[in-house]
């Protein structure tokens, strides 16, 4: 079963590049998000979509960004025994400052300015 999401956080590391054994390029990346009481969530991302690995390699650690896409619910042993849960998304859409054009030192292409 997959959930639709919508989720903000912060990169944790550098998104990794990779190509599939057929050929396809694709990505992922860790999204540290909050949940309602303010816990952290890590949230383990992949995206197949040209457009969504075009962002993903100007982001770096610590970035905020926006992602929506297919969730899954995963859980694993911690470290200290207790069982931890966190996200498995495949990426659809990703929005980071970048994209707003707010970002120091970014500077928009023709295609993505406005008049």
């Amino acid at each position: 079963m997959s959930i639709d999401t919508l989720l903000t956080g912060h990169l944790r590391g550098k998104p990794v590049f990779r190509t599939a054994v057929t050929g396809a390029p694709y990505g992922i990346f860790k999204l540290a998000a909050a949940d309602k009481n303010g816990e952290g969530v890590l949230c383990s991302c992949i995206a197949f979509n040209n457009t969504v690995l075009t962002a993903l390699e100007r982001l770096d650690d610590g970035d905020s960004v926006c992602a929506s896409g297919e969730a899954s619910i995963s859980t694993w042993q911690g470290r200290d025994g207790q069982t931890q849960a966190g996200l498995d998304v495949m990426v659809h859409l990703i929005q980071s400052a970048y994209h707003a054009g707010r970002k120091r030192g970014d500077k928009a292409t023709p295609a993505e300015s406005t008049p």
